[in-house]
């Protein structure tokens, strides 16, 4: 019997095990093959692995290139194609690793106390430029003759950054800088030095240089600058490509004739969170720098909103001949990707369509493009196409089995004129529930997405379809303060969260209940992070909806400024204001403040280790409400940080699944 002719079944929290992520498409100098990562969870382990496949551009079956009971990650060519670089934790913390194009046993390349986390091959391919807090104390100390280490476990503070979210614990006080080994193996040296920590190395094209990023200004710890600096590979004084106090610039990319240097961001001298990203061209003199996307009002790079991604963040890619520079940009639910020329400035699409593309890569010769692409009901495979964007052929089908074999909502977009004061129309998207009647009244739940500048759009959410396929009609929007839509959309709710974005999707879902199939009494919300936010703000402000969930919430912007661990820059960006300057702001935007006015029952989701969202933000919001009788509960999730949703133990992912649907299950 063929497949089509076989009821399929309904989506279950534990079919997260059934996907496979894919992840950084590496397409081989010589045009012909694709490297790419595949990202499974495994149950047993409660873990995840990741193998590096390959597939030909020509088509056929993929094959599995590295087998190892670990995570192999940022899968890199060498220039001649006869090797492949990339990250392995194999031998406990990530490490470098080649192996021959042809196959055979995986070679490791560095064996080193502390991890490395990103790799460039020079050129020439003889050297491997790498990025890790390593100290050259810890190469030189000899076995057997390390000091006794403190056994004290208090923990003494002197900086502002003091904690990272996703990093167990507190920072250690090392800084991470830039290294290089030759890639047959050997001893490592240290390129830069000093009390910075540097990122993102790039080649210049006779290898004597490295452009990298960093943050050298003398107001370091409170300030959000990425300055872009360039060094020799055996290191000395680093001189600045593109620096200064109102320096937000990254992903550096050396032009093909060395003589300039591709840079991503802005020069917003408050901080630049809702600014536009741009493409810049910065003189490799260090001497000047030009705009190229100024008018094009799009930021660069992905701000997609989902839970089912691998992202490798591929940065700005040359063509060989120095006319273009390719890049990702979020617009208005998708993620295309772009080439704007390095002449004039002229922008033109090369990936387009309702997807969203995730990494990319370019061939030697500049005639071949490899890329991770999806979509609403797939969420990522291979593709291929040339260089303008003809030609596509999709070169694997990851999941089609896994899919093929569940009942899926398709997004429906529409648009709707928001209630707010700008009367802008809002993009949106139902998802209808699987089986859907005409004629039959649902239960629908409001999706809001975190950031507040990301996006939500034409990709696979996980949440969103299990939802529908639990019979909820799944409503998501990109309201004021969203990516993909331009600057002034995206800036409209500085200093007014909450206010400015709730017209939206009051309207929003209006909208929908005007259609005739939602039962306006059964209406639940939920949201993550900004999502939270603005969960907790929308019950207290309206008693519409019978039942939320906040996750990873924020609900006091007082305690968010002195807890997070970027809340003293994050907040006083987005707020406009120091909270002992400008209290009254803190008080009147902080949803705690209209606790009195939530009656709605709440779940209240939180990460013990969130330190985005501190889980003090859930913890007063909770006591509150309890102390005022309301109906409430809070489910912790130990040992998880702020990316529970994505990237969390697997079994907690499915128990957090669990929880938000038994809450609207009960509720609605």
């Amino acid at each position: 019997m063929s497949r089509s002719n076989v009821a399929k079944r309904s989506l279950v929290p534990e079919d997260i095990y059934n996907l496979s992520l894919i992840s950084d498409a590496q397409i081989s100098p010589n045009g012909r093959q694709v490297a790419y990562i595949r990202t499974t969870l495994d149950k047993a382990k409660d873990d995840y692995r990741s193998s590096i496949y390959v597939v030909e551009v020509a088509g056929g079956e993929p094959r599995r290139f590295t087998a190892a009971d670990a995570k192999d990650t940022f899968v890199r060519w060498s220039p001649s194609g006869d090797r492949l670089a990339f990250l392995s934790n194999r031998s406990g913390k990530n490490q470098i690793w080649t192996i021959a194009a042809s196959g055979g046993e995986a070679v490791q390349v560095t064996d080193l106390p502390e991890a490395v986390t990103y790799l460039a091959w020079s050129p020439d391919g003889s050297t491997l430029a790498f990025v890790s807090k390593l100290e050259p104390a810890q190469l030189e100390k000899a076995e057997g003759d390390a000091k006794a280490e403190s056994t004290s476990d208090v923990v003494h503070i002197t900086h502002m950054r003091y904690r990272s979210d996703g990093t167990p614990g507190f920072l250690d006080n090392k800084r991470t800088h830039l290294w290089c080994v030759p890639s047959a193996g050997g001893t490592p040296w240290q390129v830069t030095s000093g009390d910075y920590d540097d990122a993102r190395p790039d080649w210049s094209p006779t290898g004597q240089e490295l452009v990298f990023v960093s943050n050298r200004t003398a107001e370091r710890e409170y300030n959000t600058v990425n300055e872009v600096w360039a060094a020799h590979t055996r290191g000395g004084e680093a001189r600045p490509i593109a620096a200064g106090d109102s320096a937000h610039f990254g992903l550096p990319s050396w032009s093909p004739d060395g003589s300039s240097v591709a840079i991503s961001g802005n020069e917003d001298p408050a901080g630049g969170g809702s600014t536009n990203d741009n493409v810049w061209i910065a003189n490799a003199a260090g001497d000047g720098r030009r705009n190229l996307t100024r008018a094009f009002d799009r930021s660069v790079g992905e701000s997609f909103a989902g839970d089912t991604s691998a992202n490798s963040n591929p940065g700005l890619v040359w063509s060989p001949d120095g006319r273009w520079v390719h890049f990702l940009v979020s617009d208005s639910g998708s993620v295309h990707l772009c080439r704007v020329s390095a002449g004039n400035g002229d922008v033109a699409l090369v990936i387009g369509g309702a997807r969203r593309v995730q990494d990319f890569s370019l061939s030697a010769d500049g005639s071949r493009l490899a890329y991770v692409a999806g979509e609403a009901l797939n969420p990522s495979d291979v593709y291929t196409c040339n260089a303008d964007g003809s030609d596509e052929r999709r070169l694997t089908a990851v999941n089609r089995d896994f899919l093929d074999s569940v009942a899926l909502s398709p997004p429906e977009e529409f648009s709707v004129r928001t209630y707010g004061e700008d009367g802008a129309e809002i993009q949106c998207w139902v998802m209808k529930p699987v089986g859907f009647r005409d004629g039959q009244k649902y239960p629908l739940v409001l999706e809001i997405h975190g950031g507040p500048h990301s996006m939500y759009g034409n990709g696979y959410f996980n949440e969103f379809q299990l939802l529908a396929a639990r019979g909820y009609v799944v409503l998501f929007t990109n309201p004021h303060g969203s990516q993909g839509y331009g600057e002034q959309f995206t800036k409209y709710t500085r200093a007014a969260w909450g206010e400015k974005d709730l017209p939206d999707l009051m309207a929003a879902l209006d909208h929908v209940i005007a259609q005739n199939y939602v039962d306006p009494n059964r209406l639940g919300i939920t949201g993550g992070s900004y999502g939270g936010f603005m969960t907790n703000w929308v019950i207290g402000h309206s008693d519409r909806f019978k039942a939320a969930v906040t996750q990873r919430c924020l609900s006091n912007l007082y305690s968010f400024y002195g807890t997070s661990d970027i809340g003293f820059h994050f907040g006083e960006y987005e707020i406009g204001s120091i909270p002992w300057e400008d209290r009254e702001t803190y008080v009147r935007l902080s949803p705690i403040t209209y606790v009195r006015e939530m009656k709605t029952p709440l779940l209240i989701i939180h990460s013990e280790q969130d330190y985005r969202c501190p889980i003090e933000q859930g913890e007063q919001l909770f006591v509150a409400l309890k102390k005022l009788g309301r109906e409430v509960e809070m489910v912790r999730f130990p040992n998880e940080s702020h990316g529970l949703s994505r990237g969390g133990k697997p079994k907690h992912r499915v128990e957090r699944l669990q929880h938000i649907l038994g809450w609207f299950d009960r509720h609605l």
